[in-house]
């Protein structure tokens, strides 16, 4: 049994990968009140992977922009905007630190697929729910590329159990995948991502959406956030198993976040729409 080694690991957080230079920066820059586009442009532009990430981003076809933008500074400021930008390529760089494989129903293309559906969706539903909430929807944006990186750190750590782990899924795609994984690991992959995403000092809000995504019935601090994060995923994967709350109906979350269904099928709508374009980004994204 992993449990005791894999906890003992997260543990002692020295041994939890840190992030790589270009996501340093990029976490230097967001944490930065006065930090402008020329220097997110000059960290972007020095890793060329990422330049190429953000112009592919930039050029979807629901921008409307296309070939028209022809720099990272055209991608950043006529489209994808300061704050986006920073949110997905710190995501995109932090995990260039961690190994995984590219196929499977939790491979890289597979994982980032769902985790730019996600984001897009949180951010559209952040802005359109009551107000009283008060959720920032880039904070959102960003909770939703990274509440799934539990994922990375099986594959990292534990190669050959996940490898397992992601041919089975493949073989029972409706299968509940939690107590998968702690057949396997001991640990499930919102734990292991709450370890990791502390270690890289990220917002709590973005830290509470990896940890309690499959409990919309939380309480607490941030719980709206970890209500949005769960009722998206509700919203994009209906004929899945997505939490751990099956009581809950998903139009009560969404009563809950002041959306009614209507506007939240629209917003699905649009976002589902750009499917196989982020799947085409996030295979740009192979190891």
């Amino acid at each position: 049994m992993l449990n005791e080694n894999l906890r003992e690991t997260l543990q002692q957080t020295e041994l939890i990968p840190p992030l790589p230079e270009t996501a340093s920066k990029i976490l230097m820059l967001r944490n930065k009140p006065d930090a402008h586009l020329d220097e997110l442009v000059g960290v972007i532009e020095s890793d060329p992977s990422l330049a190429a990430f953000v112009m592919k981003y930039a050029r979807m076809a629901i921008f409307g922009y296309g070939d028209r933008i022809t720099s990272v500074t055209h991608a950043i400021s006529l489209v994808l905007g300061y704050t986006t930008t920073l949110n997905v390529t710190l995501s995109v760089a932090a995990s260039g630190s961690l190994k995984m494989p590219n196929y499977g129903p939790l491979g890289r293309v597979c994982l980032w697929r769902d985790a730019l559906l996600c984001a897009q969706l949180c951010r559209q539903i952040a802005r359109v729910i009551d107000k009283k909430h008060c959720i920032n929807s880039e904070l959102a944006y960003l909770g939703g590329l990274l509440h799934n990186f539990g994922y990375l750190m099986f594959a990292h750590f534990c190669p050959k159990e996940f490898a397992s782990l992601n041919e089975l899924i493949g073989q029972n795609p409706n299968q509940d995948i939690r107590p998968l994984e702690i057949q396997h690991f001991g640990i499930t992959h919102d734990l292991i991502g709450l370890y990791l995403l502390k270690a890289w000092c990220l917002p709590e809000e973005v830290i509470m959406m990896a940890a309690k995504h499959h409990y919309p019935d939380s309480v607490g601090k941030h719980v709206n956030y970890v209500k949005l994060v769960a009722t998206t995923n509700r919203l994009l994967h209906k004929d899945g198993v997505p939490d751990a709350c099956e009581h809950i109906e998903t139009s009560a979350m969404l009563d809950e976040l002041g959306i009614n269904e209507a506007d939240a099928e629209m917003e699905l709508e649009k976002v589902v729409e750009c499917r196989s374009e982020l799947e085409e980004l996030a295979r740009g994204l192979m190891a």
